[in-house]
């Protein structure tokens, strides 16, 4: 079940969209009780939130809201997002953070990402998140991780995964190594295949040692 939570209820019409032809079952709320209460009965799979719910207190209610459904993955949508609320939004348990007038295509995808296990932002919002997680170890950057997982990758996806690790952006990397960002990008595709992750945001959090190494499921040849 997927569950939309507004008290518009023109904007659940237009999420409803995104949701639509999925043969989901979904389920509508416009207070904060209701919300509560969809989620302690009914264990929605995904929840879609409208952060200006009344009585939520915006993106610090989420982690009330969860905890009466931890598994259910929130995909927090703000009438007026920026990068500070998708992150106390992320950090609070949600999966996804966007625009509450996304396009229902790409909210189609949020959805369909999140069930897959993974986060989604927006690029920007991203490339922000890797660098809040490099800064502990940015100063360290050319130092032993201790990662014996990126054994598996050449001597320069190394050098680009740790720069990642340290928080860098593409543009950073190619200029610190001489490389063009076209090449930094294509060794990045490499280093997603062979170690299983889908984003910068993953491997930044893998090479700190803040995600679970698991094999990916296709070999890389």
């Amino acid at each position: 079940m997927i569950l939309l939570t507004s008290e518009d209820a023109s904007l659940m019409d237009r999420w409803a969209v995104a949701v639509g032809g999925r043969g989901t079952l979904i389920r509508r709320v416009s207070l904060l009780a209701q919300a509560e209460g969809a989620l302690a009965g009914r264990r929605p799979e995904v929840m879609l939130l409208d952060l200006s719910l009344d009585g939520l207190s915006g993106a610090a209610g989420i982690a009330g809201l969860l905890s009466f459904s931890p598994a259910t993955r929130v995909i927090a949508l703000s009438h007026q997002p920026n990068d500070d609320e998708g992150i106390a939004a992320l950090r609070a348990g949600a999966r996804g953070y966007c625009n509450a007038y996304i396009d229902p295509r790409l909210l189609a995808k949020a959805i369909t990402t999140v069930q897959n296990g993974e986060a989604w932002v927006g690029r920007r919002l991203t490339d922000r998140l890797v660098a809040l997680v490099g800064q502990p170890m940015s100063a360290q950057i050319d130092t032993d991780y201790g990662l014996d997982v990126l054994d598996m990758l050449t001597s320069r996806e190394q050098e680009i995964a740790l720069h990642i690790g340290g928080g860098s952006s593409n543009k950073a990397i190619a200029q610190r190594l001489g490389i063009t960002e076209r090449t930094v990008k294509a060794h990045l595709g490499s280093v997603f295949a062979k170690l299983g992750v889908h984003d910068r945001l993953q491997l930044a959090l893998l090479v700190t040692g803040r995600l679970q190494y698991s094999s990916p499921t296709t070999p890389v040849h």
